[in-house]
């Protein structure tokens, strides 16, 4: 662009009609200043980008805007992240309970997903999570996100959101973000009581959508520690095979220098 600006500016034709050179160093130094402080205002006039954060209500089985249902079975708090539901379910009935990991489902806007929960988060296979006995008044605290939504990119496990967070300065991006109210996220958890399998259908919906200050980061999501990845393994491996065939051929020069010469004339 700046080569199109000199050609533009600094040639001239004289009075025969031949072109002439007019440029001097002030000039293009004036038409680069000129570029930069240009540059730098659409920069500074631009919006910043804006996180959201999104609060729920629960709908169904009863309206609750703490997330909190409880029977005669189980008594159970939910809270909603960007990409993933946390719960604590209580077993408060006199039978040993445990959840049905293999028929759990996680939708998002009548998408419906198959789960990982804490022990299969980080997980490279697609097997179910295994299920625990809860014996009565026992607890336990899980994680559940949509299988597909986890995945390892560049040797590093990033999540897909629920819903867009961040507008990225767009307006248009803010529109979507803010149209998100009434959005719904749904989270089916069949528990086995005793001999019987009941099915918990829990309903939550966007309430509101909220931005953030720009000195106020998202809250930290909770997430059991990432372990090691195969993918990474394999690259640690991959970068010591250069260095075990350098290793290598260097013991074997060491040992055939090592060896006694055989003069010419034995042989």
């Amino acid at each position: 662009m700046l080569n199109n600006l000199k050609k533009n500016l600094c040639i001239s034709k004289d009075k025969s009609g031949h072109t002439a050179n007019c440029c001097s160093p002030m000039l293009i130094y004036v038409l680069i200043v000129s570029m930069f402080l240009s540059s730098c205002s659409g920069a500074m006039n631009s919006p910043a980008a804006v996180n959201y954060i999104y609060t729920y209500t629960m709908t169904q089985p009863q309206k609750n805007d703490k997330l909190i249902f409880r029977d005669n079975y189980l008594f159970i708090q939910f809270f909603i992240d960007q990409s993933a539901i946390s719960f604590q379910l209580q077993n408060v009935s006199g039978a040993s309970m445990s959840i049905v990991w293999e028929k759990v489902s996680l939708g998002v806007n009548k998408r419906t997903f198959a789960v990982r929960n804490t022990s299969t988060f980080y997980s490279l296979g697609n097997s179910a999570p295994l299920p625990l006995a809860i014996p009565s008044l026992g607890y336990i605290r899980e994680i559940v996100i949509p299988r597909e939504n986890v995945f390892v990119k560049k040797e590093k496990w990033v999540e897909k959101e629920f819903f867009l967070t961040n507008d990225r300065g767009s307006q248009r991006y803010k529109k979507a973000i803010t149209g998100m109210v009434g959005s719904e996220v749904t989270l089916t958890i069949p528990v086995k009581i005793g001999e019987i399998i009941v099915e918990y259908p829990f309903v939550f919906k966007v309430s509101a959508v909220t931005p953030l200050p720009s000195n106020v980061l998202p809250p930290v999501k909770s997430r059991p520690p990432v372990p090691k990845t195969n993918l990474q393994e394999a690259g640690a491996g991959s970068d010591l095979v250069p260095i075990m065939i350098a290793a290598g051929v260097f013991g074997v020069a060491i040992y055939l220098l090592s060896q006694k010469k055989t003069p010419a004339a034995d042989l």
